[in-house]
């Protein structure tokens, strides 16, 4: 007996979708005209130097996404084979496979339930002898514990792929670790498409990483490779696109400030309860991330995408991912949290109607 295909409604609210003006269009005609097109030229020193004065960082360097940005800093702290790197259980998988990428270990650790990043007292619990780095997500938008890490004396990678705009402690988020990470995918406060970053102030850890993103060569021995490296450099135009989006920061940011205000005020908080915040910590909106019951959140998801509304159950714990199975991990918290959060369609200038089609949809889902 065949089965008929569900079809589900078009899609009237999606996740998320980027906001590009006329700025960044300016900005990469110009590139096209100029002929820079490639990832070399002045087009990404900009960019570096930009995101470097925005989250104030002595050097930045841009690279194809964030996934490789998460590479080049762990293969840049000298992490391979035999090396363990300590990763919170409630995240995308990208920290923990790109450390399998590189050869080394990952050690799934539990979340603070007040911030749902990872647990600094779950960090100190896991290390052995083999630990060469932590990385730290911030996820959502809402910053670690950065004090409490760097007082635990490991190197700390800082995952700030969600966290544009975001403040630990009165200082923007990006320049917190020994290494900070953006990711500038599409469905971020902070776009260039695809593409990333890595911020350091370090002058070693910078020309260690400026030799491996750019195939183990230096301009001083053009051909001459020196060490293993990769081609892991952004493009000119996508670095384009980059400029517009920074001159635009502020612009950016507090239009996804706004999205989440608009929805804490529409949400019934008793119900769809908001992701905590941190007194220290200043969160920035990525996507707005509410919980419910674990039994409730299918058929909440399922009258959402009903009326249209691409709304989404936020990722499993690292521990249940297949390709982490062999690293097992006792994460309560954010196994807890995983199977009650939800993400609500979020991006800069998104119209109130939708908001309020949402919101709507929120409370019909209750009434059922």
């Amino acid at each position: 007996m065949s089965m008929r295909p569900v079809t589900l409604p078009p899609v009237k609210v999606p996740l998320a979708r980027p906001n590009l003006s006329a700025l960044e269009r300016s900005y990469v005609q110009q590139a096209l005209e100029d002929g820079w097109i490639s990832g070399t030229g002045g087009i990404v020193s900009r960019f570096e130097e930009g995101l470097s004065t925005r989250v104030g960082r002595r050097h930045t360097i841009a690279v194809a996404n964030g996934t490789l940005a998460l590479e080049l800093a762990l293969r840049a702290l000298g992490v391979g084979p035999g090396d363990e790197v300590i990763v919170p259980a409630f995240t995308f998988a990208a920290p923990a496979t790109t450390v399998l990428a590189v050869g080394a270990v990952p050690v799934l650790v539990d979340i603070d339930p007040e911030t749902w990043t990872i647990s600094p007292q779950a960090v100190r619990a896991a290390l052995t002898g083999r630990t060469k780095a932590v990385i730290a997500v911030d996820v959502l938008g809402h910053p670690a514990d950065y004090d409490a890490l760097r007082d635990i004396g490991v190197p700390v990678i800082q995952d700030a792929a969600e966290a544009h705009g975001a403040r630990y402690k009165g200082s923007l988020v990006g320049g917190q670790g020994d290494a900070s990470v953006f990711s500038f995918h599409a469905n971020k406060a902070i776009t260039t498409g695809e593409g990333g970053s890595v911020g350091t102030d370090s002058d070693e850890l910078l020309s260690v990483m400026r030799l491996l993103a750019n195939h183990g060569m230096t301009p001083k021995k053009p051909y001459v490779h020196e060490v293993v490296g990769r081609n892991f450099r952004m493009t000119s135009l996508t670095a384009s696109l980059g400029l517009g989006q920074l001159d635009r920061w502020d612009e950016l940011i507090g239009a996804r400030r706004d999205v989440a205000r608009r929805y804490t005020e529409r949400i019934d908080a008793s119900v769809y309860a908001p992701r905590p915040t941190a007194s220290w910590a200043e969160y920035s909106c990525w996507l707005h991330t509410v919980t419910t019951t674990a039994e409730r959140r299918p058929a909440v998801l399922d009258h959402l995408r009903s009326r249209g509304v691409d709304a989404r159950a936020v990722w499993p714990p690292l521990h249940e991912q297949p390709v982490l199975a062999p690293y097992t991990a006792d994460c309560p918290v954010a196994q807890e949290i995983a199977s009650r959060a939800f993400w609500l369609p979020t991006y800069a200038g998104m119209p109130d109607t939708d908001i309020d089609l949402v919101a709507d949809a929120l409370a019909e889902a209750v009434r059922k």
